[in-house]
């Protein structure tokens, strides 16, 4: 009862302060305007995030509020968790109004991540190697989920259906009092979606979007350190925005671009490329995540590595597909 009450605040609060942010970011000139490499036609406000944060925030404060760990204890990983996510909030914040280069933005990333150290320095033994995978594994995601906004509710409805099968694992791990962050988060995205959905009246922005990746990148490291899950398995629950990053850099170092040099080449922009709607596209999307975190689920109880080693094949073939068929779209409308 106390989760289901703590899912339908932080729904309700991301709701509405969704719809008040609408009007503020106007105000305070937070938006998104249309240019060579975004979708949308017209200006879109891009407060979103902060009403995602707030939302999670108050819904893990209720639901951690009686029998739950201290929220003022930085031994706990939920009260880093949190504390991280606001500092990113409040750099996307800036970097969404004003602009911020791509090392500062990294430095701030990194910072975030530190906060994990106990974490960072366990969860894969030896240490010496831990650390830096661990680090490489934040910052990575925080940016994959950062990428994968790019289209009307794309990110976050891929954060919300990959955040279940997280929190599932978590649970059968034992680490139920971890998972207590997971419920408000998906829930909080849920509530934002309403607004986010195509054609989109509220963008999450940077700010929205780092703290998810850094949300979903912490629960995974700590499904792994904590609940014993195969590090191996980590990469399918969060295969959709992985497999995004990984197809569009390798796009752009095959035809030799920066690889930080954004372009309309991420799979949402393909799909509707070849004639798919956003709708359908999201559903693809919705269909790919949650096959990937069932599929993360059930080789849970096998060698991660088998798992890990079918994704890899999966996602080559699902890439040779892509291209086949962008190709065969470019020589028809040639």
């Amino acid at each position: 009862m106390t989760s289901a009450l703590a899912c339908i605040l932080a729904f309700i609060l991301s709701l509405g302060l969704g719809r008040l942010a609408i009007g503020a970011a106007a105000r305070l000139r937070f938006m998104d305007d249309p240019g060579e490499r975004k979708i949308q036609e017209r200006p879109v406000p891009l407060l979103g995030g902060a009403a995602i944060f707030l939302g999670t925030l108050a819904g893990t404060l209720w639901i951690t509020r009686e029998g739950g760990p201290s929220l003022l204890d930085l031994a706990e990983p939920l009260s880093r968790w949190l504390l991280a996510g606001a500092f990113l909030l409040v750099i996307g914040l800036v970097d969404d109004r004003r602009g911020l280069g791509p090392r500062i933005r990294l430095a701030a990333q990194v910072l975030a991540a530190l906060l994990f150290w106990p974490e960072l320095t366990s969860w894969i033994r030896p240490a010496w190697f831990g650390l830096p995978l661990g680090l490489f594994w934040i910052v990575g995601l925080t940016n994959s989920l950062n990428f994968l906004d790019n289209m009307d509710g794309a990110s976050a409805s891929t954060g919300l259906l990959a955040s279940l099968p997280i929190g599932a694992a978590l649970l059968l791990a034992g680490e139920g009092a971890i998972a207590q962050g997971l419920w408000p988060l998906a829930a909080a995205l849920a509530g934002f979606l309403w607004w986010n959905r195509p054609a989109a009246r509220l963008y999450m922005g940077d700010a929205g979007s780092t703290f998810l990746g850094l949300s979903l990148a912490v629960f995974t490291l700590l499904l792994v350190g904590r609940g014993g899950v195969d590090p191996w398995l980590a990469p399918l629950f969060l295969a959709v925005p992985i497999y995004d990053t990984c197809s569009v850099v390798w796009i752009r170092w095959r035809e030799g671009r920066p690889p930080w040099v954004g372009d309309r080449r991420h799979v949402t922009h393909r799909m509707v490329a070849r004639g798919r709607s956003v709708g359908g596209t999201l559903v693809v999307l919705a269909l790919w995540t949650l096959a990937a975190g069932g599929l993360a689920l059930l080789w849970s109880g096998v060698s991660g590595f088998y798992g890990l080693a079918g994704g890899i094949v999966a996602a080559a073939l699902l890439f040779r597909w892509e291209r086949v068929r962008e190709l065969a779209g470019e020589a028809r409308s040639s």
